[in-house]
């Protein structure tokens, strides 16, 4: 299996190794919303990546089908990605991705005993964009983890 491997705070993890740029946000044919109903996020605020940037939760979106089955989409703003002005080069981002799956996303679903959804998406955005909403000047990044033996392998999209 292609991976690159990323010791976090819970262990050795399959890391990203490519991801896409989008200036689009591509709208799904079913909609699917953020709702009460989702796995808590235990901790807010700024977290900790390897690349040193500030980034928060935007929102998580559950209820979604993937090529692979269930999916869920967790969104987080990441302002130092930006195209103009932003400071972190995407191939730290990969490692950052890998890590929000590993270390915040995987262990909250885990503790609020969820089913664990076949894919996991993460998403990292410069600034707050409305899901499903088309805003070219905002830069994205994605990736699919899928969640298998209490790590986050990646899955290219």
């Amino acid at each position: 299996m292609l991976a690159q491997t990323y010791q976090g705070r819970f262990g050795q993890v399959g890391g990203a190794i490519f991801a896409a740029l989008l200036s689009l946000t591509v709208p799904l044919s079913a909609p699917a919303q953020a709702s009460s109903e989702e796995p808590s996020w235990g901790g807010g605020g700024v977290l900790t990546v390897p690349s040193g940037q500030p980034v928060e939760l935007l929102d998580v979106i559950s209820g979604m089908d993937s090529a692979l089955g269930t999916a869920i989409r967790y969104r987080f703003v990441a302002p130092q990605i930006a195209r103009d002005g932003g400071n972190i080069a995407f191939s730290q981002t990969e490692e950052d991705m890998v890590a929000l799956c590993q270390n915040y996303v995987l262990p909250q679903l885990v503790a609020d005993a969820v089913d664990l959804p076949d894919q996991i998406i993460i998403v990292l955005t410069d600034r707050e964009v409305e899901f499903g909403v088309a805003d070219p000047a905002a830069t994205q990044y994605f990736e699919a983890y899928r969640p298998e033996d209490g790590a986050c392998f990646w899955e290219g999209f």
